[in-house]
Formats: structure tokens, sequence, C-alpha cells
């Protein structure tokens, strides 16, 4: 499930599905071709505090309203990483 923290004063949104683009780096896919299928795009009304959506592929993606939530010292290992 990829979570995805958005403004308080959002009415679209637009993100990437953090299991496609797994999925695709581990299937050998190229870069590019990862990050289209991943991308997920759509509106949300500005009184929904929290919601959830699907990407193309069926994964979960929870959008919450608010700020960013504070940083985790740690990683773990659902969590993207660039290097």
């Amino acid at each position: 499930m990829t979570t995805v923290w958005i403004s308080p004063s959002a009415t679209s949104y637009s993100c990437l599905c953090e299991t496609c683009l797994e999925e695709g780096r581990t299937g050998g896919m190229l870069f590019a071709d990862a990050l289209m299928l991943a991308s997920v795009r759509g509106e949300i009304g500005a009184d929904v505090e929290a919601a959830s959506r699907r990407c193309r592929a069926g994964h979960e993606i929870v959008l919450r309203r608010g700020g960013r939530p504070p940083s985790s010292s740690s990683h773990h290992e659902g969590q993207l990483q660039l290097a």
C-alpha cells in the first residue's frame, strides 16, 4: 500500500504507486516504462480528509490530507530508496 500526503487545499493529485515501481524494477522493466505504469492521477474533494484509490494494477493508494509526517530515522523494506 502506498500512502500519499496531499496539501490541505489540493483538489487533485498525481503520484506513483510504489508497488508498481518495485514490480517494474524487479521485473527488469525500463525505468521510464515503470514510471508510466505506476502513474496515478485524479481529483479529490476539498473537504475529504482521507480517501483510498487504486492504481491500474489494483494496488491500494491511500490519500491523506495534511502536512508531511515526520521523517523516519529508519528505513524499512517497504519504502522506496533513491540511490
